[in-house]
């Protein structure tokens, strides 16, 4: 009668059409503290088989009972000891029913069983870890991670799973993760023998030391973590390998290595590098962690330093930038009363430069804020603003990120009539509120909100933001190409809370731009990526592919350079480029060939364009052939759509239909595709009218309610187009049928 959330969800789980794994994961944060919870866990797994199978998002209620026990408050409630002694042995039930038949799609279940496993301290856990540990697709999981970081100092088996994946160690994922959980026991606990300091751990060592494919660099660095816990002479052997390896990561690692041996050069080197402002805050914490902060120069503890050097490690995060910035300049440094406890406090901004690498693309430069949440916009041409509103647009993204903000797209302008009446628009045309922002009382702002509203004066468009019958202009060409309303919102709204006065002068740092490359300087880099396309190993040309966006990037601009140094047709260059592509990916090895081919490299991004020169240049009988290549490949939406349209372009409609009706299958918004219109001329031109009629009528009335149903004016003004699209295609097919269009509610404008 009484039952928790956790029971009622198990027991609808459990029924002969329940979705045990959808139940459990609808609770969100559940905290597990009762004997009865616990209880229904135990319960729900005596019923489960050794094999579940997994729902649509791709979890099985094994899955979803596991990890219920990460989400028990404390050893010290009651349900602890009731998982312990019932809940466990059920786990290990289910892992030996499935250790005889392990597989890809249940590896990821059986791993969660080991973390808990090793969380509970289960000594036949440790035991079935060992046992996994030689297992050759277990091995490869990357929850080895988090179950191996669990053998601390503290953990009761944690000698011997060490000891006895030693024995013979593992290959795959695995092999780092044991590297990485004994560095850091070693580190924290002096073990008393590294996993990896045997002749086969010290060939493994080397090999990732000596590895040069970046990708890998991460392994050389936790192999150089584990040198001082080596014997020599091989530990000084692979220490002068990783002195000289080309990345600065591992370098500075052999550094503290060499520091945690008790040698002078790596102290001094780590010195140096504290010096570095793109490695000076990892300098600062190595010497820390060896005790010798004694060692840091004070001119890497000034605050301008410093300053650059967090910057500098933001955007080195892969998340961010992926390597550290050639260039950092401070452009400003002031003390403001930041919001919402306006104490005043110290704020710099920095100014980064990437410098281009592929010899195609302009350098990077960018404006990043650090004082209180260090970040970076970078498609917000910040380097191009004045440093008031690079703070501004900071208060406010932190304030809104806060929840002190809210801002909203307004879909119904009139709704904020009143606002505009509030002050003088006599030198303003066109005025449309597109924004509006509500502050919270907490910023002790005196007006709670604040509208924008696109404008002309005098003819130059901007914006006009209102607050309190006041306003204030900003002229968009005083700001970079591509301002968004919201830029401009985050602008004002920033620079009031900030206490900002005036309007300072925009327009000279829209001067700071970059220059483009010559065409003599693309054509040498694109050629480089061509010859490393065309005649590099597998490995070289699937690293090239994986930046997908290279080659299809670049490629419009590489037509553009040989046209104009060689004087030769551009068209006739794309396809005598489009068809180079297409010949190399015809040689290449099965598991590259499936990245060539994919629809966001360079032969997908160009297909559109390559069929419709096939079709202009009389050559429509080769998109038939073209389609066959690309089928295999585009098993998927986008595909139908894009194979669909190149059939239809070039005649070929049998074709194209069955691409059609494969997308509208598929797709959930299939109605919204321009592809329904060409089904429908398709169905037209053969006398199946009704049928076409149909079909975009259908089209017609599920967009516009799409268009009612949206919240944001951008989404309106996108299936707008789509809707006016089949309402184009419907008046051509059927030019006397406008008024069945009125009878069916479809108006002329959907807005």
């Amino acid at each position: 009668m009484f039952s928790s959330p956790l029971q009622r969800a198990i027991k609808r789980g459990l029924k002969p059409d329940g979705d045990l794994a959808k139940e459990l994961s609808d609770l969100n944060d559940y905290t597990i503290r009762s004997r009865r919870d616990a209880k229904s866990i135990v319960a729900a797994l005596e019923v489960q088989p050794a094999r579940s199978s997994a729902n649509r998002n791709g979890f099985s209620g094994i899955r979803a009972l596991t990890s219920l026990f990460q989400d028990v408050e404390s050893v010290d409630v009651p349900a602890y000891d009731i998982l312990y002694d019932a809940g466990l042995p059920q786990l290990i039930r289910i892992f030996d029913g499935c250790a005889a038949n392990v597989n890809n799609d249940n590896a990821s279940d059986l791993l969660l069983i080991l973390k808990i496993l090793a969380i509970y301290g289960s000594e036949a856990g440790a035991e079935r870890i060992v046992q996994s540990s030689r297992h050759p697709v277990l091995c490869e999981g990357y929850l080895w991670h988090p179950i191996l970081s669990v053998f601390t100092k503290a953990h009761p088996h944690r000698d011997y799973v060490f000891a006895k994946i030693a024995e013979a160690l593992p290959d795959g994922f695995l092999a780092v993760a044991l590297l990485d959980a004994a560095n850091g026991v070693a580190i924290e606990d002096n073990l008393d023998h590294h996993p990896f300091d045997n002749p086969e751990g010290h060939r493994r060592l080397k090999a990732w030391i000596e590895d040069r494919n970046p990708d890998h660099f991460s392994y050389a660095h936790s192999a150089t973590a584990a040198l001082p816990f080596v014997e020599n002479p091989t530990r000084d052997q692979l220490l002068a390998l990783a002195m000289d390896h080309v990345d600065e990561g591992v370098q500075m690692e052999a550094a503290w290595a060499s520091g945690r041996m008790g040698r002078e050069s790596g102290l001094k080197m780590l010195a140096r590098y504290c010096l570095d402002v793109n490695h000076s805050d990892t300098a600062k914490r190595y010497l820390a962690e060896l005790g010798r902060e004694d060692l840091i120069p004070d001119d890497a503890n000034d605050s301008d330093f410093q300053a650059k050097a967090e910057m500098a490690q933001w955007l080195a995060h892969p998340n961010e930038l992926g390597r550290a910035p050639d260039e950092l300049e401070i452009i400003d440094q002031r003390e403001l009363a930041w919001p919402p406890e306006g104490q005043p406090r110290p704020f710099w901004i920095v100014r980064y430069l990437l410098k281009d690498r592929t010899g195609l693309e302009k350098d990077d430069i960018g404006c990043g804020l650090v004082g209180s949440m260090t970040w970076c916009f970078f498609m917000s041409d910040t380097h191009r603003r004045p440093p008031e509103d690079i703070y501004a647009i900071h208060c406010f993204w932190e304030m809104e990120h806060s929840e002190l903000i809210v801002d909203v797209e307004v879909t119904d302008p009139g709704e904020y009539a009143s606002v505009l009446g509030s002050c003088d628009l006599s030198e303003y045309d066109d005025v449309k509120i597109v924004r509006v922002a509500e502050l919270s009382a907490n910023l002790q702002f005196p007006h709670r909100v604040i509208a924008l509203a696109t404008a002309n004066k005098h003819g130059q468009s901007g914006w006009l933001a209102i607050h309190g019958g006041n306003s204030t202009w900003y002229d968009a060409s005083e700001q970079p190409e591509g301002t968004s309303d919201f830029l401009v919102m985050k602008i004002h709204v920033g620079r009031r809370l900030l206490g900002l006065q005036g309007q300072p002068d925009r327009k000279k740092h829209l001067a700071m731009t970059t220059s483009e490359r010559t065409p003599d300087e693309i054509i040498a880099a694109y050629g480089q990526l061509l010859d490393t396309f065309e005649s590099g190993s597998a490995e070289e040309v699937n690293e090239l592919l994986k930046n997908r966006s290279l080659l299809p990037r670049h490629f419009d601009a590489y037509v553009v350079a040989v046209s104009k140094t060689r004087s030769q047709d551009r068209e006739l260059l794309f396809i005598e480029l489009y068809e180079r592509f297409l010949e190399v990916a015809r040689r290449l090895a099965p598991e590259v060939q499936a990245n060539a081919y994919g629809s966001f490299n360079v032969l997908g991004q160009k297909f559109d364009d390559y069929v419709s020169l096939l079709i202009s240049h009389n050559r429509s009988e080769q998109v038939a052939e073209l389609i066959d290549l690309f089928a295999d490949h585009w098993q998927h939406n986008l595909g139908y759509g894009t194979l669909g349209t190149a059939a239809f372009d070039s005649g070929d409609f049998a074709t194209a239909e069955k691409y059609f009706e494969k997308l509208r299958e598929g797709l959930d918004s299939y109605y919204r595709s321009a592809q329904m219109s060409q089904l429908a001329e398709i169905w037209h031109s053969r006398g199946e009218t009704q049928r076409a009629k149909e079909l975009l009528l259908e089209c017609l009335q599920k967009t516009l309610l799409e268009i009612q149903h949206s919240k944001y004016n951008s989404d309106k003004q996108m299936f707008a187009d789509e809707y006016r699209h089949h309402r184009t295609t419907y008046l051509r097919l059927f030019p006397a049928a406008e008024s069945e269009l009125v009878d069916a509610g479809v108006p002329e404008s959907p807005l």
